[in-house]
């Protein structure tokens, strides 16, 4: 399991803890509803997910500029491979967290067919 440092104000944190209080459960558990919550309602398709991701972790690149043709070939594959430099292991990092997720919900689901199957 993965921890997430999160710094919020102090009036979203006195809310949160409230709720938390009234509901008997901790802060951590109320937060991870909260999140579930907005990934799972997230519609965008993996490509837009990544690329979003990425952006928020400052490592997208600047859209490519159109190039006219009297420029080196080799040199333009070797600016494409640099800029994306870095960013395999956060897309490997993405792409594993989607799939947990999935695996997670296709458990959720067998479990609940097989109660109902009962």
């Amino acid at each position: 399991m993965k921890q997430l440092l999160l710094r919020v104000d102090d009036e979203l944190h006195a809310r949160l803890s409230a709720r938390a209080k009234s509901e008997r459960r901790s802060v951590n558990a109320i937060a991870n509803d909260i999140l579930s919550v907005v990934r799972e309602d997230d519609r965008r398709s993996l490509e837009e997910r990544v690329k979003a991701r990425a952006a928020g972790l400052g490592i997208l690149a600047p859209p490519l500029q159109p190039v006219e043709n009297t420029e080196d070939i080799d040199e333009l594959r070797a600016r494409a491979i640099e800029s994306m430099r870095g960013a395999g292991p956060v897309i490997d990092a993405i792409l594993d967290e989607d799939r947990d997720r999935l695996d997670r919900l296709c458990g959720f689901l067998a479990a609940g067919a097989r109660l109902s199957a009962r």
